[in-house]
């Protein structure tokens, strides 16, 4: 058989001193077009407005210069290279044991069922030896024709990989074009030579690990293949090969590289409306020509208000767009991180590339959508962890108005699982080996140059949990060399002196350390978190107190959310089939791949570990603020009100009125942008409401007061609500879209509960089963019979109007579900049994006997195997003639116990009781340090919407500072659970135990009951999953505590629940008529 093709040298695969083969110099992205026309409508990315449809812009063939290779290659599977050069042989036609199949081109052949996805955070997926990879080493071999249009026949032709992962070897028609490394970097190579007119071939070699590997140890799924566009661009044979964009407030430099030694080149600046501003003629001398624009007027761009330029270069018979923003970043010598020269606050999060049905390829459409999110969510910044991302993502980030951490495609964290072997910091192995400078200071050329253009990018970052060395310092003196303004940022940089770096970045600082960096006037460097408030799971729940450190401290830049979105592949239950990703693709996407069959019915998110693979990090990739399909969470509800635009602060009265400080978070907005209202309410009315004219100019305060005498006394609480909402439409959201809300209570003095004496009351019928007042008591009443087993402490049954209410017995119970932020205290929890602790009944005597009412003393304990006692307590329990239970709990916690999950009474309804109502926080679960997104009120939801389906299931629907609440069934029968004065509840149709013994949310079956807790306190959420300890004012670690409430059966069509919530049982004396 004659051999197709040369076998590719394989030992590049493990050779670092060979960074690739015939791969082109590192330019900035552009495409070139033939006329001014295509260039301008091609320069922009977005299309459209929110009151239309918004639609990012894809690049036209039509343009002539450009010819896009996506779509189905043929594809061959080889589980290591001697496959790889058996297939080659056998090539094009293949048959035999050599499978060939289609595949689309971008795309993880992962997610087509060749190999599976492996997840791993820190773990290298591959033995620490490097250079050396495994001889098991999966390749793909891509192969497809493409013509070459007629007119590209005199003409240079490169081809553009924008992201292979990870080593690949190109050929043109079966002579080798080169090869080249650097999963999330571009690659261009020059194959005009290899090229015939009409048809060619093109084959790709795309090998899962290199050396490269040791540098790509980010945390995410482990997924390969070509993932990122691939395309020819036609040019001149002279060209424009490179060019650089720089600003001022007010100027424009251009610097332009060609290919020839002269020529001549004409400049055009063009305004926001391709209205021509400019015209400049300058001839290309030394390969080189430099242009200078001074715009009248200029409007500067911030990702408050991205006004962008369009510049045509026309050279060369070629017309190159680019947008600019006019901008500068710079820091003060106060630490103050300045763009414009005005401080800002980066109100960040870190993105991936990544989608449940494509893998780390994301379309463009799934990328629009994320920014359009973040901008309505107030969000203003993006690292792009941990690698650049794809080149239209930062050209629709500099036209919505981002900013942008850059970030290298660079980790080695996993080099800290070697220790200190052979008496070395083994972390170092890379960073200070002069052996790898070359491909450090590769990765950082290569981003660099391709971004250096665009206005978002407001900071370089080296890289990623790296470590840090000499290696470090060569990129940053890249950099510094390149631009000597350049914003340069590194975590791992730990000295915050170091010349390296500009800003001090940390992950995951606690509260103190950050304030004790701030407030040290000593450090003049601004203080970033480059990762804090880990959204994994339920949660995050300390932003509030880190933004209010943020806005303390001028030299607290902010920081970035970890992270943006879940990463998880959407499944089927057979975890050795990976269904075709039709999402990407529609409905009519042909099913390639081994598993083409295999597309299930029930698909869910699968984590690391489903697939079988071994080494995994399992959930710790389901962190996200928005789900894998972008529906944002209610951490995202959280962020986005505290990083409001907006904050109002009480200031007290003014002859009787309310008034308030109308805080500006805008770094360059005035508030007479905004449309600001408010009302005046009670959870169950509405009194004054209206829009205020506010003209505050940014991060100034204005003082408001509001035309309302509220009353002195009043049984509900008075709040007043602003609300702030765009006042025009914007690309990324109508005029009136809510930016955020803030809810203050007025200082009206609530009046007590009003009292249902028991002297009004029907008569109660008391009989006990046993002697001596003993067994079981039944308590009987004109719509109610209760029993309660005295032995056991608890209530076995509660009638009304002859339907039974309760399922089960109650208890008291202190265990959640832990969340994934509960992950090192769960291991106190567990290791000391909390999960299966229980309800010990001590004793319980009978106090009083009336026949208006009866009273019962009883105690217990909750305890679990082997330990002493969590918690002892007593309760006093009265059964009242009105059918009301009241209970008021006592009780001591042992000493021992650090921190106690919750608190409360469970209670478990029948089959029915689906419909609920409450007063307290909503909609939507709140704790006490994460309901900022909440409002105090009266709220109607369902059993079944409480329930939030996190991927990983646990704790969810908690409702703190609750009033009261109303479960019930459709006909309005149901219990009203009121507090003394408040209490946190849920209602779900899940225990604990559900949910801390599944491992998926699909695995969850719903009981049919409803469990309702009613608590005295649960502790918060935080965010220690990878994050400081949950703050000391937010665990529950009281040690002695008393609380009360009153369970009553109603009907709530024929109750009026306003006023019997304020409505409490007392005992008074008879007095005979």
């Amino acid at each position: 058989m004659t051999e197709f093709m040369k076998t590719p040298d394989f030992s590049l695969l493990e050779n670092p001193n060979v960074l690739n083969r015939n791969k082109e110099p590192a330019r900035a992205w552009y495409i070139p077009y033939r006329c001014r026309c295509s260039a301008l409508s091609g320069a922009k990315m977005i299309n459209g407005n929110a009151v239309g449809a918004v639609q990012a812009n894809i690049i036209a063939e039509k343009n002539g210069r450009y010819k896009l290779l996506n779509g189905d290659w043929d594809f061959i599977y080889c589980k290591n290279k001697s496959e790889v050069a058996a297939a080659l042989k056998g090539m094009p036609e293949i048959s035999g044991s050599i499978h060939k199949d289609k595949i689309k081109v971008p795309s993880n052949w992962q997610m087509y069922g060749y190999d599976v996805p492996q997840y791993v955070n820190s773990f290298y997926p591959i033995p620490l030896d490097p250079p050396h990879v495994p001889y098991d080493n999966p390749a793909g071999i891509y192969y497809r024709e493409f013509q070459l249009p007629e007119t590209w026949n005199k003409e240079e032709i490169y081809l553009n990989f924008e992201g292979v992962d990870t080593y690949f070897y190109v050929y043109i028609n079966e002579e080798f074009a080169g090869a080249s490394q650097g999963a999330h970097l571009p690659s261009e190579f020059r194959i005009t030579e290899l090229l015939c007119p009409g048809k060619n071939t093109i084959t790709v070699i795309v090998f899962k690990w290199a050396w490269s590997t040791y540098l790509e140890d980010q945390d995410f799924y482990r997924l390969s293949g070509i993932f990122r566009d691939v395309y020819l661009l036609a040019r001149n044979k002279d060209h424009v090969r490179d060019f650089e964009v720089k600003t001022s407030l007010d100027t424009i430099q251009v610097r332009l590289e060609s290919t020839a030694e002269y020529g001549a080149a004409t400049l055009e600046l063009y305004d926001a409306d391709n209205r021509l501003l400019s015209r400049k003629d300058r001839m290309i001398k030394e390969k080189t020509a430099e242009f200078h624009f001074t715009p009248e007027n200029p409007i500067r761009w911030t990702a408050e208000s991205p006004y962008l330029y369009t510049i045509l270069i026309h050279a060369y018979n070629e017309v190159i767009p680019v947008r600019v923003g006019l901008r500068t970043v710079s820091i003060s010598t106060d630490g103050e991180f300045m763009i414009n020269g005005v401080p800002v606050k980066l109100k960040g999060v870190n993105r991936h590339d990544t989608n449940p049905d494509t893998g780390h390829y994301t379309p463009l459409r799934t990328i629009l959508k994320e920014l359009l999110l973040m901008k309505q969510h107030n969000i203003n910044c993006i690292r792009t962890s941990h690698y650049p991302n794809p080149p239209a993502f930062l050209r629709m980030c500099d036209e919505l108005g981002l900013y942008v951490i850059d970030e290298t495609d660079l980790e080695t964290h996993g080099t800290v699982l070697g220790g200190h072997e052979y008496g070395k910091d083994q972390s170092l192995m890379f960073t200070e080996n002069p052996e790898w400078r070359n491909a450090f200071i590769d990765r950082i050329e290569r981003m660099y140059e391709r971004d250096k253009n665009c206005a978002s990018v407001v900071m370089i970052s080296l890289g990623n949990e790296s470590f840090y060395g000499e290696n470090h310092r060569e990129m940053s003196r890249f950099v510094k060399k390149r631009d000597p303004e350049r914003i340069v940022h590194y975590e791992r940089c730990e000295n915050p002196a170091e010349d390296a770096i500009d800003v001090y970045s940390r992950m995951y600082s606690s509260l103190a350390f950050v304030e004790e960096y701030c407030a040290n006037d000593n450090n003049k460097k601004p203080f970033f978190l480059c990762e804090y408030s880990h959204a994994m799971g339920n949660g995050p729940g300390d932003l509030q107190d880190y933004w209010n450190l943020f806005y303390k401290y001028p030299k607290a830049v902010g920081g970035c959310v970890w992270e943006w979105a879940d990463h998880a592949v959407r499944s089927v239950e057979d975890p050795a089939k990976v269904p075709a990703r039709r999402a990407a693709y529609g409905d009519a996407m042909p099913q390639y791949g081994q598993n083409k069959e295999s597309l299930g019915t029930e698909p869910f998110f699968s984590y690391g570990g489903w697939f079988g693979d071994t080494p995994n990090d399992a959930n710790f990739c389901v962190d996200g603020l928005v789900s894998p399909d972008r529906e944002p969470s209610t951490g995202l509800l959280e962020l986005k009100n505290v990083i409001a635009p907006v904050q109002v602060e009480d200031a007290g009265t003014k002859d009787g009125k309310p008034v308030y400080y109308i805080i500006n978070r805008y770094d360059f907005t005035d508030l007479e942008e905004l449309n600001i209202t408010y009302r005046i309410k009670t959870p169950s009315k509405v009194y004054r409401q209206g829009t205020l004219f506010v003209k505050c100019a940014p991060h100034e305060t204005a003082l408001v007061t509001l035309d309302f005498t509220f009353p002195e006394f009043s049984f509900e609480e008075f709040f007043v609500e602003f609300r702030y909402c765009l006042k025009n439409d914007t690309v990324w959201a109508e005029a009136g879209y809510e930016l955020g809300f803030t809810q203050r209570k007025l200082p009206v003095m609530q009046t007590v509960p009003e009292t249902e004496p028991t002297s009004l009351m029907p008569p109660l019928s008391v009989t006990f089963s046993g002697e001596n007042q003993s067994g079981i008591l039944q308590a009987e009443g004109e719509d109610f019979k209760y029993c309660f087993d005295l032995d056991a402490g608890h209530f076995t049954s509660m009638c009304f109007n002859g339907v039974e209410m309760l399922n089960a017995p109650p208890h008291f119970t202190i265990y959640r579900a832990p969340t994934d932020n509960d992950r090192y205290i769960r291991g106190v929890w567990n290791g000391n049994f909390m999960h299966l602790a229980k309800e010990q009944p001590y004793a319980c005597r009978i106090l009083e006997v009336n026949r208006k009412y009866v009273t019962l003393l009883a105690s217990y304990s909750i305890a679990a195997p082997t330990f002493m006692p969590f918690v002892k307590y007593s309760v006093l329990w009265v059964i009242y003639g009105s059918g009301e239970i009241g209970a008021g709990v006592t009780a001591e916690v042992r000493p021992g116990v650090t921190v106690l999950p919750r608190f409360g009474l469970e209670l478990e309804m029948p089959a029915g009781n689906e419909q609920l109502l409450y007063s307290g926080f909503g909609p939507g679960s709140s704790y006490r340090d994460m309901r900022h997104y909440c409002k105090k009120g009266i709220h109607a939801s369902t059993v079944t919407a409480e329930f939030t389906p996190y991927i990983f299931p646990q704790e969810t629907g908690n409702h703190f500072g609750t009033e009261w609440a109303v479960i019930s069934d459709m006909e309005g029968r149901g219990l009203l659970i009121k507090g003394m004065p408040e209490f946190e509840f849920s209602a779900l149709h899940y225990t604990a135990a559900d949910l801390d013994t599944t491992q998926f949310a699909k695995d969850l079956q719903p009981r049919k009951e409803t469990i309702v807790r009613i608590d005295y306190k649960q502790t918060g959420i935080g965010s220690n999953s990878c994050g400081p300890e949950l703050l000391p004012e937010y665990r529950f670690d009281e040690k002695q505590f008393c609380y009360s409430f009153t369970i009553k059966p109603i009907f709530t069509e024929s109750t009026d629940i306003l006023r019997e919530s304020r409505t409490l049982p007392g005992i008074t004396e008879e007095t005979e008529i």
